[in-house]
């Protein structure tokens, strides 16, 4: 294991900038309808939680009126308003407006809300749309058809947090040749289709069964935008999906979350048979790649040859979610 520690992020890449997008900042089972849940991502104070009708949304953590974290001491959320725990004025969750000041009948400054994000809830997770220059969201999060079609079951989820360029960490699979070099797969992957979606970008392999331990028959993955990915695996009666998701937690670090779901097979031991090696597996390899990510440096210019992968191409796709 490396003793070297990570220069700062300033000499790493040529510019700090979080892409616009959709970015999970927690798994829809851990906010409850009195779930007061304090995040911190993209260089921010934020807290997670759920309005009078059920719907997950997200909001900068602190108080309007005089600062206080809301999510701080006895902060909570009640019939859907958040109360402060300072003054105790309540703030409508779905709104963001006053909704009442304990001590005085004058209302506040109009225009004196909490600060909303637009919040999805896709596939077991919540997602808040970040944009550096605050506008409104131009895409929606990918929502897995195969997960809405068929009986699947989450059987592992894991996190990770990193120190990778952030925007290394999914062009990494498109550079094909480390999945040899570096992981030790017995064939380079073919990307057969890259297209452009609604939601980002469709990707699906040519796979060789015989070349690997699992015999795929069947890869593809489809991005949000650059913060998320599904990875659809398939083969002789079993498939496995990937939710991967990349969440900024400040300029130096991201969390990485993975959720496993395993198609029902109608037996917890073959539930298991094919679960377990799958994310054994994939918790190796991610642990090899930031061994590698974790101190490298972004190249604008990388020095490139055959076999290398579309490298370029992933960064012009990704290009469009700098702003």
């Amino acid at each position: 294991m490396s003793t070297i520690e990570p220069i700062p992020m300033k000499f790493r890449v040529p510019e700090i900038a979080f892409p616009m997008g959709w970015y999970r900042v927690a798994d829809a089972a851990e906010i409850g309808h009195d779930t007061l849940k304090a995040v911190s991502y993209l260089n921010q104070q934020l807290i997670v939680y759920r309005t009078k009708s059920g719907a997950a949304q997200v909001a900068d953590a602190y108080c309007p009126h005089l600062g206080a974290h809301l999510a701080s001491h006895d902060g909570c959320i009640k019939d859907g308003a958040i109360v402060c725990p300072f003054h105790k004025w309540s703030w409508d969750g779905a709104s963001g407006r006053c909704a009442g000041i304990p001590y005085s009948a004058v209302p506040p400054l109009e225009g004196l809300t909490l600060t909303l994000y637009p919040t999805r809830e896709v596939d077991g997770m919540v997602l808040m749309w970040y944009h550096p220059q605050g506008a409104e969201p131009d895409f929606e999060p990918y929502a897995s058809t195969a997960l809405q079609r068929d009986a699947w079951i989450l059987f592992d989820s894991h996190a990770w947090v990193s120190t990778s360029p952030y925007c290394d960490i999914f062009e990494n699979l498109f550079d094909t040749a480390h999945i040899v070099q570096l992981h030790g797969a017995g064939k380079m992957p073919v990307m057969r289709t890259m297209e452009p979606m609604p939601h980002g970008l469709y990707v699906d392999y040519e796979m060789d069964p015989e070349a690997e331990e699992f015999g795929i028959g069947k890869l593809e993955i489809n991005f949000t935008g650059v913060t998320a990915i599904h990875q659809l695996f398939e083969g002789p009666g079993w498939a496995t999906n990937f939710i991967i998701a990349s969440t900024p937690i400040d300029n130096e670090r991201f969390i990485q979350t993975v959720r496993l779901y395993v198609k029902d097979l109608g037996s917890s031991l073959f539930n298991e048979q094919i679960g377990r090696p799958w994310i054994e597996r994939f918790k190796y390899e991610v642990e090899q790649d930031f061994k590698v990510l974790d101190y490298k440096k972004h190249l604008p210019k990388p020095r490139l040859c055959g076999g290398d992968g579309p490298i370029y191409q992933y960064r012009a796709y990704a290009s469009r979610y700098y702003v």
